[in-house]
């Protein structure tokens, strides 16, 4: 499958605020990665490719979250097996549509940090 990012990834643990525009009702999630133009998040439910959503992201370096418009690109299914149950989880892919110049940067210098080997201390 051919790669067709504009940003590399981090694959990090934020935790995530969300809600499908225009409603007002917000759930509460984390990523599974981040880059400069999408994330991708852990649902409850399933959401269809195209569906519009505004997303605030925590980032540990800010007291104010990134917050951007986006739209899911794809949604997943997938069964989770534990050891006494199994259980189903939804993963999505999301693109940014639009994002203050001011979050992207603080986005991407999150993830360019993240991505920086760490020298022991």
């Amino acid at each position: 499958m051919e790669e067709r990012r504009a940003f590399v990834r981090l694959d990090t643990r934020l935790p995530i605020a969300y809600r499908v525009v225009p409603s007002t009702a917000t759930k509460k999630s984390v990523t599974k990665d981040v880059g400069g133009s999408g994330v991708c998040l852990f649902l409850d439910e399933p959401l269809k490719p195209g569906t519009p959503l505004h997303v605030e992201i925590q980032l540990p370096e800010q007291a104010q979250p990134v917050t951007f418009e986006g739209e899911v690109v794809w949604c997943e299914e997938y069964e989770v097996i534990g050891k006494t149950h199994r259980e189903r989880a939804v993963e999505a892919g999301l693109k940014v549509t639009q994002m203050h110049p001011r979050d992207r940067q603080a986005l991407l210098n999150h993830v360019i940090l993240g991505l920086k080997p760490h020298r022991p201390a």
